[in-house]
């Protein structure tokens, strides 16, 4: 009976991912309009109707540092249509906040969408060159340097925590809202060194109001090859950068999440939207969910110890 019953439920999910869409999807973004989590929402969205044959709409649902939108995503409706874009912080919520109104196994990863690199660099003004100097310079006036980063426990932020204490110094981590004030903060002189991405110190630096030390990627990036890794400086374990993926609830049937997936992959392999990811600095990933999983794992490893380095309790 219980092999009976298991087949019938797989027919069930089967025919039901076979019909789906049945209604018009929407992709819940945690955050506010006009970011890169926005935009990648977008970009997909302009291209799920053709192949899924049902309208798309982004819905941001912001506050509580994602939670808010992350929570009404995997609480929708189990049949696929709710789906959820959700940048490295998914993982990061739970060490930072000490009440998540979801379990992290509530949600299930479709795949990644794209990344890219986080980069370290300064304004023309402060005087250091290079990433060696960088380090040099922050040991000889240790707990002098200040950075500031894309708001207090994001990527950035927990990148630099983690260089610092790598390279054996200390300095101060000076927190803004988002990437935009601080980066604003950063052109105005009131905090010397930026640690954010690519996009954001690419225009600044060709307009020569920013001078770019180093990414901190696996390689160099495609957007930024002049700047070397931090693992060239002799640093492997500082590879941090920014990425996106796309989720949905996991009590959705897995016929239809192996659609979204299959989905997702086309949409990636896309001219013109490989195309509008270059232009914002990202590359284009896709891949599997087992590639999603391994990507927050090694995420939650590399944050965890950034977090108990830079002594963040949760609240």
């Amino acid at each position: 009976m219980r092999i009976l019953a298991g087949l019938l439920a797989l027919a069930v999910s089967t025919a039901q991912a076979q019909s789906f869409p049945t209604k018009p999807v929407r992709i819940i973004v945690p955050f506010a309009p006009g970011g890169a989590n926005d935009l990648m929402a977008r970009y997909l969205c302009e291209r799920f109707p053709q192949s899924l044959g049902q309208p798309c709409l982004v819905e941001n649902r912001t506050g509580a540092g994602g939670m808010i939108g992350i929570d009404a995503a995997a609480k929708a409706e189990p049949d696929g249509h709710t789906l959820l874009m959700v940048p490295n912080n998914i993982v990061t919520i739970p060490m930072v906040y000490a009440k998540v109104p979801y379990e992290p196994q509530d949600l299930a990863p479709i795949a990644l969408v794209s990344s890219t690199p986080i980069m370290i660099g300064a304004h023309p003004s402060f005087p250091v060159k290079t990433f060696t100097e960088l380090l040099a310079y922050a040991k000889e006036n240790n707990g002098k340097v200040q950075f500031t980063a894309c708001g207090p426990a994001s990527a950035q932020h927990l990148a630099g925590e983690l260089l610092a204490a790598e390279a054996g110094f200390k300095w101060t981590h000076i927190p803004y809202k988002g990437c935009g004030d601080a980066l604003t903060a950063v052109l105005g002189e009131q905090v010397p060194v930026f640690i954010s991405t690519v996009a954001h110190f690419n225009p600044q630096i060709k307009s020569g109001k920013l001078r770019g030390y180093a990414v901190m990627g696996s390689t160099r990036s495609a957007f930024a090859p002049d700047y070397p890794t931090a693992i060239e400086a002799g640093y492997p374990d500082l590879v941090f950068d920014l990425w996106f993926g796309l989720m949905t609830g996991s009590r959705v049937p897995v016929p239809i999440q192996a659609r979204l997936n299959a989905e997702l992959n086309k949409a990636l392999q896309s001219p013109d939207l490989r195309e509008k990811l270059a232009q914002q600095f990202y590359e284009p990933i896709g891949g599997t969910p087992e590639r999603f999983v391994q990507a927050m794992r090694a995420d939650t490893q590399r944050y965890g110890r950034a977090i108990k380095e830079a002594g963040i309790k949760p609240e």
